[in-house]
């Protein structure tokens, strides 16, 4: 046997050793957490409720999104509940796709609010469609569907209201859809 032979042999080896190691740049892109982001404080979302206003198999309506701090069965309960964060939506769709919806002409975003006696109480509001001039009122919004199935809904959403103050969320769970949804 030639002496470079085990010289070669132990460098090839080294080499194969070196190439198979595992990366050292590990870090992957945390995945979206159930949550909305406002003047920097996070508020956990935990349930959604879709409602479908459509009467009419592919006539464009309203299909509501809404999502609480509380599971559905809370939400959906005869209990008083408070420290209820709340956020509602809608976008005009004759079915939900996985594309962006940029005309959110219904939204409603509040913390603190509660339920009493199964009337919903709207706390601290923090985006509101009803009045064009308040600060509250949103100036551009998006909702983007990334993955719609009979169970499970995934989506990311940002408004900007009329004093430049961003609100972003997202949304990656089941919900439940009390009349149906197509």
């Amino acid at each position: 046997m030639s002496p470079k032979l085990p010289h070669l042999t132990a460098l090839l080896f080294t080499i194969i050793l070196i190439s198979c190691s595992p990366e050292e740049n590990t870090s992957t892109t945390p995945e979206d957490t159930n949550e909305f982001i406002f003047n920097g404080v996070s508020y956990p979302l935990v349930s959604a409720i879709i409602t479908d206003e459509n009467t009419t198999t592919n006539a464009p309506s309203d299909i509501g999104i809404s999502l609480f701090n509380k599971t559905s069965s809370e939400i959906t309960g005869n209990g008083d509940l408070d420290a209820v964060a709340f956020v509602y939506f809608d976008i005009n769709t004759a079915s939900i796709e996985n594309t962006t919806y940029d005309t959110i002409e219904d939204y409603d975003i509040s913390i603190n609010s509660s339920f009493e006696n199964g009337e919903f109480n709207p706390g601290t509001i923090l985006l509101s469609d009803n009045d064009p001039d308040a600060d509250v009122f949103a100036q551009s919004g998006s909702v983007t569907i990334t993955n719609f199935t009979s169970y499970n809904i995934v989506f990311t959403f940002t408004f900007t209201r009329t004093d430049g103050q961003v609100i972003t969320g997202s949304y990656d769970g089941n919900y439940l859809a009390p009349n149906g949804i197509n």
